[in-house]
């Protein structure tokens, strides 16, 4: 499902950019005359609410985590924007154990899953690329949506993991994207935006996501954005 609807990517891309073929004729606004081609550079901040809920909550007591990275946009004839992002995750919790059976005993007071008291550090490398459209009817306030792809690397280490223990994988996923830019100044804006990602099967195959039934490492973030140029 996910690889089919990745390839839908460049056919959308084309839409919206014969869509923005008019724009350069109403490029002169209020807010000013824009330029045809606007690379910008940007600065991103992010929480997610991860997908694999039981999982992150199993070993780091909470289903949420921070990203921070940054990245490059072009703005296309002011309406039309690409951009590529690259944001980091990294927590460290403990390893946890599944009980089998999954519900202990009545009276027992064994917490399961129950942590082993081992450092575990997962870390998460992303690299998104999303293209999408902005209105611009308004002279500073611009709400946007866009559709994308990202390619992803995770990676468990634990300093007293056994042979075989110690995860790095890869996989790639959809991504979707809406929110709102607001121009502060000539040269900076900041944006604000709800951002969905599926990431299914880089996690899953083993240990307590697989006991938990969790595949995807995607989830819902809110992210705010700071940019530097028009």
């Amino acid at each position: 499902m996910i690889r089919e609807m990745t390839r839908l990517v460049p056919a959308l891309l084309l839409i919206l950019l014969s869509l923005a073929a008019p724009a350069p004729l109403a490029a002169q606004t209020t807010a000013g005359a824009y330029p045809a081609f606007a690379p910008r550079a940007f600065v991103m901040f992010s929480q997610q609410q991860f997908a694999a809920k039981e999982t992150f909550e199993a070993i780091f007591g909470e289903s949420t985590g921070s990203f921070r990275g940054g990245g490059v946009d072009v703005v296309i004839a002011r309406n039309i924007f690409a951009e590529i992002g690259f944001a980091r995750f990294e927590q460290t919790g403990e390893r946890v154990f599944p009980c089998v059976p999954a519900v202990p005993p009545p009276g027992s007071e064994v917490k399961c899953p129950f942590r082993l008291g081992i450092p575990l550090t997962a870390k998460i490398r992303s690299v998104e690329f999303v293209a999408g459209y902005r209105v611009t009817a308004w002279r500073r306030v611009l709400p946007y949506g866009g559709i994308g792809v990202g390619s992803h690397r995770y990676q468990e280490s634990s300093e007293f993991a056994a042979a075989g223990d110690d995860v790095s994988v890869s996989a790639s996923g959809l991504v979707l994207a809406g929110g709102v830019e607001v121009r502060l100044a000539r040269f900076i804006g900041v944006t604000v935006d709800v951002r969905r990602s599926t990431i299914e099967e880089i996690i899953g195959s083993g240990g307590i996501s697989k006991e938990f039934g969790e595949n995807d490492l995607g989830g819902t973030a809110a992210r705010f954005r700071i940019i530097i140029g028009r």
